[in-house]
């Protein structure tokens, strides 16, 4: 298994719930840039 340091010990602590919050936390993070693109 691949060692990602930091991401590794999240998922080690989280394990199933790691990758819907990265999902949540990357559309978030998305949507923040379209609508300040948006206003621009």
């Amino acid at each position: 298994m691949l060692q990602l340091g930091p991401l590794d010990t999240l998922i080690g602590i989280f394990g199933p719930f790691a990758i819907p919050v990265l999902l949540f936390v990357a559309g978030a993070i998305g949507y923040l840039v379209i609508v300040a693109l948006g206003r621009g």
